[in-house]
């Protein structure tokens, strides 16, 4: 199995466009000078929902080589991140889907989840996370979550048009977050200039699972409500097509819900390719 890891150190420097200016800092590149502190860095809350849904819908979401495993349940996470290092303290939000998957690669199965779409509200994480990572980031607006008494909300907007919202009631506390963590899949497109509907780069990506300095803080349970709004091609001009296949997905019965908060992480430095 041919999978190629390039370590980050001296000698291996990570560019991004534009180039000219030198090596670009982001998640996995401090500026000169400056150290990540990945136990501390950084702060998250997170709000879930997992749900059963149809498993031929699922599969049709699949690149090719991936086949749906398990049971057919997808994880909507909205994330609030706050204190990163990269960012000088600032942070953002983000919005990521998942569902179980299984990847052949040159005869081996690979297990793990299938992420089709990460939202995110800000420019460098996503440019980061598309170009070096493979991750599927896209931009929508993700307001700070609404709190009320044992209850918290959600939702997800693009140029006013509101196309999640996830409620989360009757919240008590929890020893952990009721949802499964494994390697995430990925997979990774660039499309070629000039030689249009041919690309530069088309292969899967796998973010491990482990080795992270995070730190669970608190967890909760509750009972969700997750509406999706079918967008008309004129509400989401770039988007509508995604949104649409997951709003098409039925609810066929929740399965958990909560929210946790945590400390730390890692610069998923340890990004793997299968070319």
């Amino acid at each position: 199995m041919d999978m190629q890891e390039k370590p980050v150190g001296p000698g291996s420097r990570i560019h991004r466009m534009p180039t000219v200016f030198g090596p670009a800092v982001g998640p996995r590149q401090a500026p000169e000078g400056v150290v990540f502190d990945q136990s501390r860095s950084p702060r998250r809350f997170c709000v879930y929902v997992a749900f059963r849904t149809d498993p031929g819908r699922l599969q049709g979401m699949l690149p090719r080589g991936f086949t749906t495993r398990a049971d057919p349940v997808i994880v909507f996470e909205f994330s609030y991140l706050s204190e990163i290092d990269w960012l000088a303290g600032r942070g953002y939000n983000m919005l990521t889907v998942r569902f179980p998957a299984r990847y052949r690669h040159e005869g081996l199965d690979i297990d793990g989840f299938f992420q089709p779409v990460v939202w995110e509200n800000l420019t460098e994480p996503i440019l980061s996370g598309r170009e070096e990572l493979g991750w599927n980031k896209v931009f929508a607006d993700l307001p700070e979550p609404v709190h009320s008494a044992g209850g918290v909300s959600c939702c997800a907007q693009w140029m006013g048009f509101r196309f999640i919202e996830l409620e989360i009631s009757g919240l008590a506390a929890a020893e952990r977050p009721e949802i499964a963590t494994l390697p995430v899949l990925n997979h990774k497109y660039v499309p070629a200039t000039q030689a249009w509907g041919e690309a530069d780069v088309d292969y899967v990506t796998m973010t491990p699972a482990g080795a992270s300095s995070a730190r669970l803080l608190e967890a909760a349970s509750g009972r969700a409500s997750l509406r999706i709004h079918r967008p008309e091609w004129e509400d989401m001009p770039t988007q509508h097509l995604c949104v649409a296949a997951l709003a098409d997905l039925p609810v066929l019965g929740y399965v958990s819900a909560g929210t946790y908060a945590m400390v730390g992480g890692k610069d998923l430095s340890d990004q793997v390719r299968f070319l």
